[in-house]
């Protein structure tokens, strides 16, 4: 019984992995995002580590394969994050947009690796006590992981996706860069439009 149930498992793994990524296609969908992190200020030659947090994201994305297995295209990232310093009672929370230029590789059968790099703003608001202070100031981030691409039908894919992610925050008054690092998780649903060769 044990062995019809992985040959099983394995026919169904094998029967929605083998879609092919095929020049002209094209993909639509996003994610759903989780990043634990850890903040650092990087200025005058020093890196000081500030704190923990969370930051929680939805980005949609839009690709094409220019030619077989190999993406290119946009993705949107809208993010809140939390965190508080390490030994205080202060609050940080922010709001983040970004436009994220990404390449995506396919490697049979269904595993992917994608690089992105993008550019928006963060408003930030940082509550002390009964006092808060906010601001909106530039951002650019990077990201770089690797997922699968669980094909339900010859078109729609369940894609878990992990990986490397670094946003950092340029303090326009001082020379000093707020930079937020971790490990994410993402679960995604991608459509793939177009035929199949």
């Amino acid at each position: 019984m044990k062995k019809l149930f992985v040959l099983c498992l394995f026919l169904f793994l094998t029967k929605f992995s083998f879609a092919q990524f095929n020049q002209g296609r094209m993909l639509l969908g996003g994610g759903l995002g989780f990043q634990s992190n850890t903040s650092k200020v990087k200025g005058s030659g020093a890196t000081v580590t500030e704190g923990r947090g969370t930051i929680i994201s939805v980005n949609p994305r839009f690709g094409y394969f220019f030619i077989d297995n190999l993406a290119g295209g946009l993705s949107l990232e809208i993010s809140s994050s939390t965190e508080k310093p390490e030994g205080s009672n202060d609050k940080f929370t922010a709001t983040a947009f970004a436009v994220s230029p990404f390449v995506r590789y396919y490697i049979k059968p269904g595993i992917f690796v994608q690089g992105e790099y993008g550019f928006g703003s963060v408003s930030e608001k940082t509550t002390s006590g009964n006092s808060s202070n906010e601001e909106t100031r530039p951002l650019s981030r990077w990201s770089l992981g690797a997922g699968y691409a669980l094909f339900l039908n010859d078109h729609v894919a369940v894609e878990p996706f992990v990986g490397y992610q670094s946003l950092g925050v340029k303090d326009s008054d001082v020379d000093v860069r707020l930079v937020n690092a971790g490990l994410f998780i993402n679960l995604g649903i991608q459509v793939y439009l177009g035929d199949r060769n």
